[in-house]
Formats: structure tokens, sequence, C-alpha cells
């Protein structure tokens, strides 16, 4: 009989994610009506850019053939020249192209720049509820994740510095490496903070680093391309204008195509240099083809065409969402209306939504999915854990399965609390 194979402490540490087996039932089972998955709507998918870009990427045979070679680490030249002209289109200054890097979705760059910044033991500080795909990212790494408590404008000041207090008090802050923050539209509560909120965190973390030393702020953006309504708050970023403090993460998944997989960031010199190293060993820098054929789609102005496209969609079925639950669920249920993103996040008083409830279980039979609120707070969290809430997704599933997913939902709310 052979030895058991050595398997290492960080994949023992990494467990299957809930969205994998959330996503896994609606795969297996058409029939299910699923407000759970993250995914971009089908409808809208701009295949007619995506065929005009690759044929010009593609018109010759120089620039074919260049498409189809490997890349640099840091990704295509012309691509993060473009993504600099686009944060400073967005409000930034001076952005710096050698500062940025393509990478394979916007959760390689998390991933990285995770293995760049912390060690086993180490301390993270994120929203609480928080984007639970990047604390798997941290538990596997033996990282230590500790909740900020949040209200509707996200990660509270007030929280921020008793978290910090508490680092202090209990000897453990020269532990903590990173502040993760999502400043557009969070997932899973699609709040989206002001500009005083920012500063004031801001200036906390400021500080915070000249009292006791540095620590990254890791601000991820990756849903500002889905506002809704109104103009995007200027980046967290701006108010770091010599580029020392912010790691800024973005994406072309939520507002283009996910099936490019490509991400950006834009970071200190110092990061720049060393997740550049740790990314050259993971994949040798992301597709050179899709980098290219997004950089045409840059300069050609088809992606803001796509986004725009996105967002007028995202609108109608973020307003049918929020018809459907006024309609078919008590007045009492409490829900965030998102001015952008994906998501919306619902408090269901008297009911425990968590998974495995009876509540859970029913919705299930009547082949429907949402993510239970519990998957999204931390194991340490300052508040206790709340067992009832969810967020609810409207951009993958239509307009009519949606309505009957959240008539069937209401359904079962009456029959709990009739029971």
């Amino acid at each position: 009989m052979t030895s058991p194979m050595p398997i290492s402490a960080r994949s023992r540490r990494t467990t299957d994610s809930p969205i994998s087996w959330l996503m896994k039932l609606a795969i297996d089972d058409p029939k299910i009506i699923s407000l759970a998955a993250g995914f971009v709507d089908t409808q809208v998918l701009p295949e007619d850019l995506l065929r005009e870009a690759v044929a010009k990427v593609f018109a010759t045979p120089e620039s074919g053939k260049s498409a189809l070679q490997y890349g640099g680490t840091s990704g295509l030249k012309e691509l993060r020249r473009e993504v600099a002209k686009l944060l400073e289109s967005q409000g930034l200054s001076n952005v710096d192209p050698e500062l940025i890097c393509i990478s394979n979705g916007g959760q390689q760059a998390l991933y990285t720049v995770t293995e760049v910044m912390t060690d086993p033991g180490d301390i993270v500080l994120v929203e609480d509820p928080t984007y639970f795909v990047y604390m798997d990212v941290l538990r596997s790494a033996g990282i230590r994740v500790l909740g900020v408590t949040t209200d509707d404008e996200g990660m509270i000041p007030e929280a921020l510095e008793r978290r910090l207090e508490e680092l202090r008090e209990s000897g453990q802050r020269a532990r903590l490496k990173i502040l993760y923050i999502m400043s557009y539209f969070s997932n899973p509560k699609g709040c989206n903070m002001s500009q005083e909120r920012r500063g004031r965190l801001f200036e906390i973390y400021r500080r915070e680093v000249e009292r006791e030393g540095s620590f990254l702020l890791l601000e991820d953006a990756c849903y500002r391309d889905l506002a809704l309504q109104g103009t995007p708050e200027p980046y967290m970023k701006s108010l770091d204008p010599e580029n020392e403090f912010i790691f800024l993460s973005g994406t072309f998944s939520k507002a283009f195509a996910p099936g490019l997989r490509l991400g950006w960031s834009y970071m200190p010199p110092a990061i720049h240099r060393e997740l550049c190293r740790l990314k050259g060993n993971q994949d040798f820098g992301s597709s050179n083809m899709n980098q290219r054929i997004m950089a045409e789609l840059l300069k050609s102005g088809a992606y803001d065409v796509a986004a725009d496209r996105f967002r007028a969609r995202y609108l109608q079925k973020r307003d049918a969402l929020v018809r459907a639950i006024e309609e078919f669920w008590p007045s009492d249920i409490d829900i965030l209306h998102p001015k952008g993103g994906l998501y919306v996040w619902a408090r269901l008083p008297g009911i425990n939504t968590d998974p495995g409830s009876p509540f859970f279980e029913a919705v299930t039979a009547e082949k429907v999915l949402y993510v239970p609120g519990f998957y999204c707070f931390c194991d340490e969290t300052q508040e206790p854990k709340p067992t009832d809430t969810m967020r609810l997704c409207y951009s993958y599933v239509d307009f009519e399965p949606m309505r009957e997913g959240v008539r069937r939902m209401g359904r079962v709310i009456e029959r709990m609390r009739g029971s």
C-alpha cells in the first residue's frame, strides 16, 4: 500500500469556493433560476465589437504574428499606455505606464499582491461583509482576516480606528500588511463610498502609517465602469498623487468580456518590481493576443461603447429586481438600492438565510439560488455575524426568470413566517 501523497499546508487550507458549489448546482439543473452567480449578461456581450478589433489586429501578417508571440510579464506596452490614458481620463494625474501591470483578470492581481505583501500569520483588514473569493485567497495563504464593520457607504471610519487600536494594544500591529477596500459598488453589498468617506478612511490610514509603520492600501475598483447613476467619485488612488501607498486594481471583465481574462493594476514602484517577479513565475505574462485586442478596443473607443451597453442593460435589470422584491416580498424586507455594480443586498428579519437552514433548503427546492450572507462575513467580525442576509445578482438571469425567482422566494418567506 502506498503512503499518502504529502500535500502542502497551503493546499490543505484551500477549500472549495461557495460560489463554485452554487454554480455547479445551476449547471447540473438547467431549470434552476440562479440569482447567485455574478456572471455578465450574455445578451450584451460585445461579439460585434470584438470581431472588428480582431480583424484589425490580424489585418496584416506582421501584426497577426506579433499577437501570437509571447509578451512581457508586466504586459503589452501599448495596452499599458491605453490604461494610463483611461485612468487619467477618470481623474488620476501623471499615471506612469511603467507602473501598470496587466493580469489574467482582476483576481490574479489580488492573488499576486497578497503573495508579495504577506506571510502566514500576517493580518489583512477587510470590509465586513466583503468579496468572499478574496477571503478564500487569504485563508489559503494562512492569513488572519479581520472584518471592519460597514454601513450603506462601505467601511465605517470609526470601526477602522477601533480595529487599528485593538491591533496596537494586542501587540499585533506589526503583522498588519493590507487594508482591502472595494471603492465602488462593493461585492456583496453594492454600497458606494462618498468622496468624504474615502477621504476620512485615507486620513486614518495615513496617520496610522506615519505613527506605526507602513502597510498597503489595496483599492479594488473592479465595478467602477458599471456606475448606473451619476458620475463615479474619484478613485481613492487620487489621494495618493506621489504613488506611495495605494495599489489600485481593476478589470475589463465586468464592462466588456470576462472571456478575455484581462485585468490591470497601478501601484507604487517597489510593489511593481516584486509583483512582476512573482507573476513571471506564474505565467510569463498574460495573453499577448488578448492584450493586443484590448488595446485596439480602448484606442478605437469600442470599450466605451460596450460599457454603455452594459450600463443601460443593468439599469433596467436592477430596477426590475427591486420592483419584483417590492411586489412579492413583505414590506419590512430591507434592501440596499445599489447605484451600480451587479448586486442587491437584502436582510430578511426573523428568517435564517444561512446555508443548510430551512429557508435555504426550501428556496433550493423551489429551484432558486442566492448567496447566503453567511459566506460574505469574516470569521473575526466586530459585530455578531448576522444570519438573515443574502446577496442577489441581477446581471446574468433574464427579466422573466428573475421575476419568477423572486416570486418563488416570496412564497417561501410567507411559509416560513407563517410557521
